[in-house]
């Protein structure tokens, strides 16, 4: 009876344990949240200034001429209409703070036999509640919430990046300073390599391979003339890590959230084993309490 006894008081302290971890955790939820917007204010300066900055240089230094050659109203509307991307790339990235609270787990992607056969237009009510049912709706822990808040974050953080990107290099390509016939599969893929100019952080200046080129007359020699050949891209990429390594106060609060997550991971390794340990002593009281 006495170990009975112990074995609770024991289930009852790792109980209390976890419980003021989960205080602890969301404490620091709260540093979390203050420090990301910091962070994403930081980052928006930054942004706003790195990415006029880059599109300076294309016109400037990789295509003077194409950029002398446009008319002087299309010059402003150009920079007119970078300088409205810049800022709201900064609100953007501002408006990616969300509260902890409202963290969901991202849908999971159902293969495309399961996701055609859900979507069918014949499926009646019940159909729809069992596939409701399909769907778990377990509130998060808050261990659980501030992870997935943290990785959805970082990546709607390289996410608005990308599509800054993009859309200043669309900016370009329609006032004919990039050109038109690089196909946008081929600049994600030289932006996924090491080819940004060391001289020009956020800048894609690199040799690639017009394999994927369109346009050629489909003979063999044609084939192969397009395989050897290299078209020169240049276009904005603004990449995280070289925003932060040219901007130190940007750097000293990605540094102050990668010494949040360090806190975080120690913390989550201790809720974990406590979890562990309660679980175990529930199950060993459970069977002593029916064991006859």
């Amino acid at each position: 009876m006495d170990n009975r006894l112990d074995m609770a008081g024991s289930i009852q302290e790792i109980a209390q344990r976890l419980t003021a971890l989960d205080q602890k955790i969301e404490t620091m939820g709260d540093t979390f949240t203050e420090t990301y917007r910091s962070y994403l204010q930081q980052l928006g300066q930054t942004v706003r200034q790195q990415l006029i900055l880059s599109c300076y240089k294309i016109c400037t230094e990789n295509y003077p001429k194409r950029f002398l050659a446009l008319p002087l109203s299309q010059r402003q509307q150009l920079q007119d209409d970078l300088k409205a991307l810049a800022d709201q790339t900064a609100t953007d990235l501002q408006e990616l703070l969300q509260p902890i609270e409202h963290t969901q787990p991202e849908p999971v992607e159902l293969p495309d036999e399961l996701a055609a056969l859900l979507s069918d237009e014949d499926l009646d009510d019940e159909d729809d509640e069992y596939q409701e049912e399909l769907e778990p709706k377990t509130p998060l822990t808050p261990i659980e919430a501030l992870t997935i808040w943290q990785e959805q974050l970082d990546r709607s953080i390289h996410k608005t990046l990308k599509t800054a990107s993009n859309r200043a290099n669309q900016y370009l390509q329609d006032a004919e300073i990039l050109q038109k016939r690089i196909p946008q599969a081929v600049i994600d893929a030289a932006s996924k390599s090491e080819g940004n100019d060391p001289n020009s952080p956020n800048l894609l200046n690199v040799l690639v391979s017009a394999s994927e080129k369109s346009g050629t007359d489909g003979t063999p020699a044609a084939a192969a003339a397009a395989l050897n050949a290299l078209i020169h891209v240049v276009a904005v990429n603004l990449k995280l890590n070289e925003l932060e390594f040219n901007d130190i106060p940007l750097m000293n609060l990605r540094n102050k959230i990668r010494d949040l997550k360090k806190q975080f991971q120690a913390i989550a390794r201790e809720y974990q084993k406590k979890q562990r340990e309660h679980a175990v002593l529930e199950a060993q009281h459970a069977w002593k309490s029916t064991w006859t």
